[in-house]
């Protein structure tokens, strides 16, 4: 009979318990329950600060005052416009990627699985940047040509309106949405939909009443999770918003610590619990469905193979609309902050302009002395939530897969609670504990890297845990005990078996919270306390504010070109399989 995997002797399981699977369960319990508990308590304390909390001063004021105000009902129409179409133009792109790629006849379909994927390596905080400089209805470069070429009276776009925020989340959810349809369709037995087209269904009419059909489940359960995900961005509304005057959850929680004045906290925090209930809800619907997906499965044989789908003479056209997608998320981007790095000051293209381009501003930032440490804080912020995420999920997941723990489905659902939590929600919840702790213990680690270390790391444990209990699932027990019985010490059966099989899921869960660390300024928004501290996305945030735009466009073009190369990395480690072979 298969045994559990063998730890050192002090941290053995006893009958479902031990001291290494409590340690494990307390550790993510403090991490994850404190935080939150602290966010709800918070928002029924009427006291101005954290560090002026008491109990005497608790009441259902924050909530009252939230619920009434006519600006929250405000919140709920534009939150729920902007997350609503941002989903539906993200999922229709990526449901028409990916059913090009794994259902038809265009060329090429190898390297568009490769490269949609790579619009990740573009942060939302720089790609909305890139927009407006594109889209401005002052100076915006598409824009101003329209208007001198068409002598129109105003720009034609405005790229600060709830449109504006529509198309560019859109575009930043179409590469996950792909990678999660395109399995959907490659795991779908073809033959109904053969059966269709013999009966003499039209193409469209066998993709509508059937494919559909079949992927309705997973489909649904892309379309929560895509909403969840454009619900908790900061980044976009806040650069194409906030200027406008139109706010979602994310930035009125944001304009609210930001106040000149002495900051609402406890009204943030009533803001964040409804914010908070809308995730929750959406997470239970998510489970829901997946938990339903069998009705729908499909099984079929090994030899089969899907019948590509005829484009004609469409091929090319559906071709060129997939390069009009990456030139529209990473080329065009990328390029508008590549040539703003290289001006002097702000101006559109012009011949006047190449002449003036330099790498004056490239020499400017690398002898800045706040770059240097803002780009020292990061990589130390980025080293230590990467590799604190991958150790602790595979902690977690070796208790919840490998062993008999009374609490192991406890701890698994504990550590899954932060998938729920907002980025700048879970901000909110880390301010409340560590001005807490500072004022009990005067540590001063309220703004410090480590605190938002800690607390990217526990906003990214539930996706970690998640690909350990995966990868941990598919390693036999026999080869642990075939190392036990040859005479292998504990110690040795892990580091020697289990921690080489394991590589590749560290390595992809590494990259990949470094590419979301790196990405997300809403969090470090609200925890950094200081220059010192700065890390990469609050610098940039400010520095636009501040209208250092070519600085931006230098650290910009330079982030994105890592970035390039770190998702390069993760395709290239085998985090996916290629499109089927037809």
């Amino acid at each position: 009979m298969a045994r559990a995997l063998a730890l050192p002797r002090p941290f053995r399981r006893a009958e479902g318990g031990g001291l290494w699977n409590h340690f494990v369960f307390w550790t993510v319990a403090t991490l994850v329950l404190l935080p939150t508990g602290f966010l709800i308590v918070g928002s029924f304390s009427t006291a101005r600060l954290p560090t002026e909390f008491s109990l005497d001063q608790m009441g259902w004021a924050n909530h009252i005052k939230v619920w009434t105000d006519p600006v929250t009902w405000g919140l709920f129409y534009n939150t729920f416009v902007y997350v609503g179409g941002s989903t539906a133009f993200g999922i229709t792109v990526a449901a028409v990627l990916a059913w090009l790629v794994e259902r038809s006849d265009m060329p090429g379909k190898i390297w568009i699985y490769a490269g949609v994927p790579l619009t990740l390596a573009v942060p939302g905080l720089l790609q909305s940047m890139a927009w407006v400089l594109l889209l401005s209805p002052r100076s915006g470069f598409i824009n101003r040509f329209l208007i001198d070429t068409l002598g129109l009276d105003a720009a034609p776009v405005d790229i600060y309106s709830l449109g504006g925020m529509i198309f560019v989340e859109g575009l930043r959810l179409v590469p996950t949405a792909f990678l999660m349809l395109v399995p959907l369709l490659r795991a779908m037995d073809p033959a109904l939909e053969e059966a269709a087209a013999v009966s003499g269904a039209r193409p469209a009419r066998a993709v509508r009443r059937v494919t559909l059909g079949l992927m309705a489940p997973g489909l649904v359960a892309v379309v929560i999770y895509q909403a969840m995900t454009a619900l908790e961005v900061f980044e976009v509304p806040g650069v194409l918003g906030l200027p406008a005057n139109i706010h979602v959850f994310s930035t009125q929680i944001y304009a609210i610590l930001q106040t000149v004045e002495l900051p609402a906290v406890g009204e943030a925090n009533a803001l964040a619990m409804l914010y908070l209930l809308i995730a929750i809800v959406a997470i239970y619907f998510y489970s829901r469905m997946i938990g339903r997906a069998e009705r729908f499965s499909v099984i079929t044989g090994k030899g089969y193979r899907p019948r590509p789908v005829a484009l004609g003479r469409w091929r090319h056209v559906c071709l060129a609309l997939v390069f009009v997608f990456l030139i529209l998320s990473v080329i065009l981007p990328f390029l508008v902050l590549l040539y703003v790095s290289f001006l002097p000051v702000l101006q559109p293209p012009s011949l006047e302009a190449f002449r003036a381009m330099s790498f004056e501003q490239y020499r400017e930032i690398f002898t800045y002395d706040r770059f240097r440490q803002t780009f020292t804080n990061t990589l130390l912020m980025v080293f230590v939530a990467a590799t604190a995420t991958t150790v602790l999920s595979f902690l977690i997941s070796l208790v919840v897969v490998r062993s008999k723990f009374f609490a192991r489905r406890l701890l698994d659902q504990i550590a899954f609670i932060p998938h729920a939590i907002p980025g700048i929600v879970m901000g909110i919840a880390f301010l409340w504990l560590y001005l807490l702790v500072d004022q009990k213990l005067g540590t001063g680690f309220f703004g410090s890297i480590w605190s938002i270390a800690i607390g990217f790391t526990v906003a990214f444990i539930a996706y970690g845990t998640r690909s350990m209990n995966a990868a941990i699932l598919q390693v036999h027990h026999d080869l642990e005990e075939a190392a036990t019985t040859s005479g292998a010490p504990p110690w040795r059966v892990m580091i020697r078996i289990f921690v080489p099989l394991m590589l590749p899921t560290f390595a992809g869960v590494w990259i990949w919270v470094v590419l979301l660390t790196v990405r997300v300024a809403g969090m470090p928004l609200v925890l950094f306390e200081g220059p010192d501290n700065e890390v990469l996305a609050v610098l940039i945030w400010y520095m636009w504010d501040e209208g250092d735009i070519e600085a931006v466009g230098a650290i910009g073009a330079m982030l994105m070109a890592s970035l390039l190369l770190l998702t390069l990395g993760v395709r290239f480690l085998g985090f996916g399989r290629g499109p089927a072979q037809n």
